[in-house]
């Protein structure tokens, strides 16, 4: 059972939001989704249900991404949100970024998704508890004013006629907090008031308003300016005097410098939140080695919370993998107050062992003494790996090499002899084994044609492509018609596609030599291209069909055309036009359109060529991010 995620999908594709949830589920994800195209059900279902996460298309009928991405933010929800389309070019992700999205991906390419959006939950979780732990700083503050008593360094009293200051007197002390003398303060009794920086200066005034209104009121911290200029903070306690008659005639003030304090409160704020926040577990312990605070990070790691790891020697995380030699070294080395680091295998709470990468540096008194000892540790569980990766790699791609040549023989070493038909097929692999097939064959008076995707690159696919093919040429024995063939491939394929989590796009066309029609279908496809350069026209060959591995029981659109002398028929998959450019910018159906135009006049293989040169010469590379297949048939 998967992951509990509930996702709000902004799409009018409902083939894209499927592939979404099935990218969700390959995640490990049991995803509870819900669709929407409108800003009314958009602001039904924010309104209605409580979401994770939000991916939303770009461009939809009569709405758009940015109008979402506002709405969302609008409601107040910190929400991620993920932009997922295939028209987004890199100066609108940008701006989309700017606006407040969380991230975007591009149709197609969506492995990133699930990286992404644990990613966005992860820190939108981070922010939360940020918010609840700066709450509870300012609580806590608030407590820490009530409970601490005033520190009187120095007394002042302040004199009042008739509701006005006529005389202000300060005690011993005074001439060190702030620089000036009672001399001072007598000859000018406002100097005190002046000497209040600005910003706090209201607060006092208030509060002197409060004392002369008779009020009880607290003690208040604020800031004044030294007489050499420099910035101090003080906490300030008034205690009014009143007359027999009940009238105010002076206040006493109780006058403390909280500089130190309020220096030592922030100093060791803010190297709270980094310990806090480190991504590296951190422990610290006594100078006998006893655990006093560790920070969340080294529960993450080993298990243990601050309580079970308190007052313990960190020997409890030992292996026992390490002689005794190994550890009498350690405590050798830092005893003699030197920094230790080397890397150990240390065990877990739940008794698995880990590969710890650690230093441990000493921390020492005025007089060199040594009172603490700081374990900063990484698990390094993820490196070692990758050193053994790169053992096997050699092997692994000497293995996959192999597998790449066994796939690409399964395609067509060249067309069967068409009469009249110059025929060309082509599959670039973007890495060692892919899932793009296409074939080319003869039934009965009737010239085939198929080509198809099946989703990622991993060894899956390219095995459910070779069973794709083997099925595929055992239907054509007793099937002829393209939805037919289809909807019989459906059927067989989807319990192996739903269990691989993988999906199929398919375009199949067949070819009546003699009536000179073309009869297609198609399976979520990008529509095979009819070029007619006598109209100088191109027609998608599309018909209403779901992808391959979604359900069972589709029945497929037949459509179809005829064909002229002259006309080009390109079937290609979406790796064509989902090249990027260095910009971000996609190739796109428009280009390669320009390109077999120009180029149509070309035998069918020179055209493959051409349009191969102009993706590197857009890409900038000489390689590509997706598998690149095409079949060319140019009717002469």
């Amino acid at each position: 059972m998967g992951k509990p995620l509930r996702v709000l999908i902004v799409e009018d594709s409902e083939d894209d939001a499927l592939l979404l949830i099935f990218e969700l589920r390959r995640g490990d994800y049991s995803p509870v989704a819900r669709r929407v195209e409108s800003v009314e059900a958009m602001q039904q279902a924010l309104s209605e249900e409580s979401w994770d996460v939000v991916i939303s298309d770009y461009v939809l009928p009569g709405f758009s991404g940015l109008e979402a991405l506002k709405l969302v933010r609008r409601s107040g929800l910190d929400l991620p949100f993920i932009v997922v389309s295939g028209k987004i070019g890199e100066d609108t992700a940008v701006q989309a970024m700017k606006e407040g999205a969380n991230d975007y991906l591009i149709k197609g390419n969506i492995s990133r998704l699930v990286p992404a959006i644990e990613r966005e939950m992860q820190e939108a979780e981070v922010r939360r508890k940020r918010r609840e732990a700066e709450a509870a700083l300012v609580r806590s503050e608030r407590r820490y004013k009530k409970l601490v008593a005033a520190v009187t360094d120095y007394i002042y009293t302040v004199s009042i006629e008739q509701g006005k200051v006529v005389k202000t007197t300060h005690g011993p002390g005074c001439l060190s907090v702030t620089g000036y003398s009672n001399e001072e303060y007598t000859e000018n009794p406002f100097l005190w008031y002046q000497m209040i920086l600005e910003e706090d200066r209201p607060g006092v005034v208030r509060l002197t308003a409060e004392v002369q209104a008779g009020e009880d009121i607290p003690s208040l911290e604020h800031r004044i300016r030294h007489k050499d200029g420099s910035i101090r903070w003080v906490r300030n306690t008034i205690v009014p005097r009143y007359s027999e008659q009940g009238e105010l005639i002076a206040y006493d003030g109780l006058i403390s410098d909280i500089t130190d304090r309020k220096r030592a409160e922030e100093s060791l704020r803010l190297q709270s939140a980094a310990l806090e926040a480190a991504a590296n577990a951190i422990a610290i312990t006594d100078n006998q080695g006893l655990v006093i605070w560790v920070n969340p990070a080294f529960t993450q790691m080993t298990g243990y919370t601050p309580q079970e790891s308190l007052h313990r020697d960190l020997s409890f995380l030992k292996s026992d993998l390490h002689d005794p030699a190994f550890y009498l070294e350690l405590r050798s080395t830092i005893n003699a107050g030197e920094v230790w680091h080397g890397e150990m295998v240390n065990r877990r709470k739940d008794g698995t062992l880990y590969p710890e990468e650690q230093t441990i540096t000493p921390v020492t008194d005025e007089a060199g003494i040594i009172k603490y000892f700081v374990c900063i540790k990484q698990d390094i569980t993820e490196r070692k790996k990758a050193e053994l990766a790169l053992l096997e790699n050699a092997s692994l791609v000497k293995e996959l090499e192999i597998a790449k040549q066994i796939q690409l023989s399964l395609l067509p070493a060249a067309p069967p002899p068409l009469p009249g038909i110059d025929c060309a097929g082509r599959c670039v692999s973007a890495t060692h084994i892919g899932g793009d097939y296409y074939d080319i064959f003869l039934t009965r008076d009737e010239v085939g044609m198929v080509i198809a995707d099946v989703s990622g690159h991993s060894v899956g696919a390219a095995l459910i492509m070779v069973e794709t093919r083997s099925v595929l040429r055992a239907q054509l024995q007793t099937l002829h018609r393209p939805p037919q063939v289809l909807a019989a491939l459906n059927d067989l394929l989807h319990d192996d596609l739903t269990r691989a989590e993988l999906f199929i796009t398919m375009s199949y066309l067949c070819y009546h030599a003699k009536t000179r029609r073309l009869h297609y279908t198609n399976a979520g496809h990008p529509p095979p291209l009819l070029y007619r350069p006598s109209r100088e026209r191109f027609q998608e060959l599309d018909a209403e069909g779901l992808i391959i591995g979604v359900k069972k029981g589709v029945t497929f659109e037949e459509r179809g055309v005829e064909v002229e002398p002259g006309d080009l028929l390109f079937l290609y998959t979406d790796g064509i036009t989902e090249t990027d450019g260095p910009r971000g910018e996609l190739f796109g159906t428009r280009r390669l359109q320009t390109v077999l135009a120009r180029e149509h006049r070309k035998p069918a293989g020179e055209l493959i060529d051409a349009v191969l040169a102009a993706l590197r010469a857009f890409s900038g590379g000489s390689s590509f991010r997706d598998d690149i297949s095409m079949l060319v048939l140019k009717f002469l």
